[in-house]
């Protein structure tokens, strides 16, 4: 009688084998098996027609392009494309893809700037410069535009500066500092300590028309507002409509708050109403008096509170644009709110915050604020300067009250203080600084400016090896510009490491991002660098860029082996071990760490090599049946495919 070679198994069924939870043993360790599975041991079944694959595992996944418009994502280069071809939505973006904001914003705008112009669609230049126009120690100062000029008032001392010729000193008529200046038109009016005067515009001398009410004014601020003049004395509210009084007594108050620390900050007008705000301490609110008016007279509501502000956020400045809107200089930044027909205010959010708007003006559809030493002269260098807000160019939806914004104009080098007033002369933007004086806008650029990106991620967490950026300037680029980049954000753009520059003679060049991004890195921060002509003294203007990578994940492995899967079976030494159904045990172990879907143990034997890895399939085919009568040594080859962690 033939004798079953199962009959030489030293080894009793069952010692050692167990498969719970994806782990498990089959056989004793004094036996050498070829790998290990989750605890379960194997020899291979290797051979010409069922060998051993190991293979990198797909990372970019086929995709075909379903936009209704033609794209980057049409182009079939094997890189991811990041490319911007205009920055007229304006700056405070810190991601460049779309989380914070609509896919569309997120195309056009960038994260911070310094010296440009990011207004005209498709084009990115430089800014105009400044010139000082007038000198000035005072440490509080207020302009006014006025015919053919400025109205400057610094300390105790009121200063006519024309557009062109000479400044003149203006006796005004007071000697204390003067708190606040207005003009009517025909008259200018300013206010110090002891009541109110009054001169004939742009330069003429003045004369003191009202005394002061208060036996000691703490503040006093004066505006013409909807054909009246409204001044405010402490905490009292004064409605003025004779500037020809033959008495210096002040009329009488419409309107005393409770407390009698408040501080009146600024009147604006609005089509039915004048907005009247003011704060002490962590409260501050805006009031609405109503003008009412009949067949025979105008006169002036109660004052009502007409929006909050949050607590530690005082109201500053408040600016009236063409009716609708009012934008409100606060200490946190700057608020739009918009008017309604009945006069009632919906606040919007902050555009921008960070610093303190003292004052605004409105010229075409910009709105131009003070931000006291917070003006951004490029490189994250800061000096005293301006913001711009573009009310024609709404962001986040068209009632979100959220408008682009973009650094401006700022005082000339070497400059310090804090810039608190601006207006409008000539055609002009003028502003003063705190200490130094006043300063206008010139027609001659800038010398350099920056531009920042948000951070580059392409829309994922994983490493890229990022390739290349491409930058693009006008033909006949007058000026050249610079890109700079980084992995991590860091320090000033300049100590970034240089990418591409572009100039004259070559206007659209690529560079390699080798020195930025040696290793594969998750994001990529790019700032460009514009500089003028000085021969021309032309700016350089930027239409686009252009950066390429490619996906640089934790590569997977996919491992496919040969195993056999009989009831029993003999090791590399020819000792034998097994069970009856014991191939199946083993098969139903494997499924339930597939089931399971947890990782496993994976150790080769063989070489040494240990892995984390997740069961992707299994076949198992059968190509010995149970042996007749005691049905032994059912089995066959069991094929396993693995994906590494």
């Amino acid at each position: 009688m033939a004798v079953d070679y199962t009959e030489e198994v030293v080894e009793p069924l069952g010692y050692g084998f167990e498969a719970t939870e994806g782990q498990g043993s089959y056989g004793p360790d004094s036996l050498e098996w070829d790998c290990t599975i989750g605890g379960l041991n194997f020899l291979y079944a290797t051979s010409d027609q069922d060998p051993i694959i190991r293979e990198t595992g797909k990372f970019r996944r086929e995709r075909i392009d379903t936009e209704r418009n033609p794209g980057e994502q049409s182009l079939d280069s094997g890189l991811w494309i990041r490319s911007q071809a205009s920055w007229h939505y304006g700056a405070g973006l810190s991601s460049a893809e779309p989380l914070e904001v609509a896919a569309e914003e997120a195309s056009y705008r960038y994260y911070k700037s310094g010296g440009v112009d990011p207004w005209t669609p498709g084009q990115l230049r430089l800014l105009k410069n400044t010139e000082s126009k007038f000198v000035s120690t005072a440490a509080k100062q207020e302009i006014l535009g006025v015919v053919g000029g400025v109205l400057h008032a610094g300390g105790n001392v009121l200063t006519y500066v024309p557009t062109t010729g000479s400044s003149s000193t203006i006796t005004w008529g007071g000697t204390a500092n003067i708190n606040s200046l207005t003009t009517t038109g025909q008259y200018w009016l300013a206010a110090d300590s002891s009541g109110i005067y009054r001169g004939t515009e742009p330069n003429g001398s003045g004369t003191k028309i009202y005394n002061k009410a208060a036996t000691t004014v703490t503040s006093s601020l004066l505006r013409f507002v909807k054909g009246r003049v409204m001044y405010a004395e402490n905490n009292k509210i004064i409605e003025i409509t004779d500037l020809t009084p033959t008495s210096a007594t002040l009329p009488a108050e419409i309107y005393e708050h409770p407390n009698s620390a408040w501080v009146w900050s600024d009147f604006a007008a609005g089509p039915t109403a004048i907005y009247a705000s003011g704060y002490d301490n962590e409260v501050s609110v805006i009031y609405k008096i109503d003008v009412v008016a009949t067949t025979t007279t105008v006169t002036l509501s109660v004052p009502v509170v007409v929006a909050e502000m949050p607590r530690g956020e005082q109201v500053l400045s408040m600016y009236s644009y063409v009716g609708s809107f009012l934008i409100v200089g606060t200490s946190s930044g700057c608020r739009i709110a918009s008017i309604s027909d009945n006069g009632t205010l919906t606040m919007g959010p902050l555009v921008f915050n960070g610093t303190l708007v003292d004052d605004a003006v409105a010229y075409g559809k910009y709105v131009y604020l003070t931000v006291r030493d917070k003006g951004e002269v490029g490189n994250n260098v800061q000096r005293a300067g301006l913001y711009r807000i573009n009310l024609g160019q709404t962001l986040g939806g068209v009632n979100s009250l959220q408008f682009a914004y973009a650094a401006d104009l700022v005082a000339p080098a070497g400059t310090t203080g804090e810039a608190r007033s601006v207006t409008i002369a000539e055609n002009k933007l003028w502003f003063s600084v705190n200490g130094a004086g006043l300063f206008r806008e010139m027609d001659t650029y800038v010398d350099e400016g920056w531009l920042q990106t948000g951070r580059i991620r392409l829309g994922i967490m994983e490493n890229k090896s990022w390739r290349d950026l491409r930058v693009i300037g006008i033909n006949n680029l007058q000026g050249t510009i610079t890109a700079h980049a980084s992995v991590t954000g860091s320090g000033n753009p300049s100590t970034w490491d240089t990418v591409i520059t572009v100039n004259n003679e070559v206007n659209d060049s690529s560079g390699k991002l080798n020195a930025a991004a040696p290793n594969p890195a998750p994001d990529l921060y790019l700032a460009f660098h514009l500089q003028s002509n000085p021969a021309c003294s032309c700016s350089a203007k930027q239409i686009g860029y252009q950066l390429r990578a490619v996906p640089s994940p934790r590569r997977n492995e996919l491992i496919q082996i040969p195993l056999r899967m009989f009831d029993f079976e003999k090791d590399r030494q020819g000792s034998s071990y097994g069970k009856t159904n014991g191939a199946y045990d083993r098969f139903a172990a494997l499924k339930q760490m597939e089931s399971n879907g947890g990782t496993v143990a994976f150790t080769d034997h063989t070489t040494g090599e240990q892995l984390e890895v997740y069961i992707e399939s299994i076949t198992w085919k059968k190509t010995l049946a149970p042996s007749r009568g005691d049905r032994k040594n059912s089995g066959g080859i069991l094929t396993l495919l693995l994906r590494s962690v």
